[in-house]
């Protein structure tokens, strides 16, 4: 006497993958977990790959047998590797394996293992919506648990692939707040740039961002200080006076900067409407040094700052946009239209 498996017993895709399956009478077999000598075994062929194509290679011979955090290690790994190959890491036949692997454990994922996983998939560009469903409803349960970093990387990572959601975001912004204390300079500038991507203001949290940068502010890199003020500036935070002086005298002080921060300081004077032309000089002084290695996209913003605050009559601003000119006409090609159209309007203004 046998009976049919009913619905409630058929087994889903991530089933099949943990090894689950139905047995006579619709009886449901479920295996026990790894053994440690078999999860530490596995870690060990994870991290001792050298290239994401041997990761994947692990994955496509001994997938099987991993655990979540195997699974959580190998993608964090791929990323590490691959984060400038994501096309050819998407198009690799083994990588939509891995990511039901990770997808078929997400609940049993450890705070730890939660943020690696979520950092390497956004370093790819996943955005598989499976995935990112169970890694938000497993963030939510880990929220307490996550440390500062896994805060600011959880919530970065979720910013990276746009994804917004007001209770997980919040359930994260809380933590933070109790435990800015903890945070150093790169998780402060993650968190708050998450915020102010996906257009989640909280003021407790951002008031406390601001008081620990500025006792803290020698800690902080140009890039660490142009994230955190550009997201003020976006979330259209008042900061305050103190924030502001400290921030300006700090930036004039630093000598080397990416062509990247450089915009957002420029981006970030010209939307607050400051008009300070020492500091717009100065902005102009230090992209002069480093034209050459300009986006079309920075040129742009920072000649739309200078236009938009008017600034006019300043040799240092004149001499950049001349030098700006030229690498226009050089590099015509590299220009998208819309840097194009940002400059025109520029010009034109000033």
């Amino acid at each position: 006497h046998t009976h049919s498996v009913t619905p409630r017993h058929e087994l889903t895709e991530e089933d099949i993958v943990n090894g689950v399956i139905i047995g006579p009478n619709g009886y449901v077999y479920r295996p026990p977990p790894t053994s440690t000598q078999l999860r530490i075994d596995m870690q060990v062929s994870v991290t001792s790959c050298e290239s994401w194509q041997e990761v994947l290679a692990v994955v496509d011979r001994d997938g099987d047998l991993f655990d979540f955090r195997n699974a959580s290690t190998a993608v964090h790994r791929v990323a590490r590797y691959g984060q400038d190959e994501a096309q050819l890491v998407h198009a690799h036949p083994v990588f939509p394996r891995l990511v039901l692997l990770l997808r078929a454990k997400c609940h049993d994922l450890t705070a730890r293992a939660l943020s690696d996983a979520a950092w390497g998939l956004a370093k790819l560009q996943c955005r598989d919506e499976a995935i990112w469903c169970k890694l938000d409803i497993r963030t939510k349960e880990l929220a307490t648990e996550l440390d500062p970093q896994g805060l600011a990387l959880t919530a970065w990572a979720f910013a990276t692939v746009g994804r917004k959601d007001e209770e997980l975001l919040g359930k994260i912004a809380k933590e933070a707040q109790q435990r800015m204390a903890d945070f150093g300079p790169q998780n402060i500038a993650n968190l708050i740039w998450a915020n102010a991507t996906l257009g989640f203001r909280c003021d407790p949290l951002h008031s406390s961002v601001v008081e620990a940068a500025l006792r803290h502010l020698d800690d902080f890199s140009a890039q660490n200080l142009a994230m955190v003020n550009w997201a003020l500036t976006k979330l259209s935070f008042n900061a305050g006076d103190a924030w502001r002086s400290t921030y300006r005298q700090k930036m004039m002080q630093i000598k080397d900067y990416a062509p990247s921060e450089l915009s957002m300081m420029a981006w970030s004077l010209a939307t607050r409407g400051e008009y300070d032309p020492d500091f717009m000089a100065y902005i102009a002084r230090r992209s002069m040094e480093l034209m050459r290695s300009f986006t079309g996209q920075h040129v742009a913003t920072i000649i739309w700052a200078i236009a938009t605050v008017s600034y006019k009559d300043d040799p240092c601003i004149d001499e950049f946009l001349g030098m700006a000119l030229g690498a226009i006409c050089a590099r015509s090609g590299e220009f998208q239209p819309l840097n194009l159209a940002l400059i025109s309007w520029g010009l034109a203004k000033l």
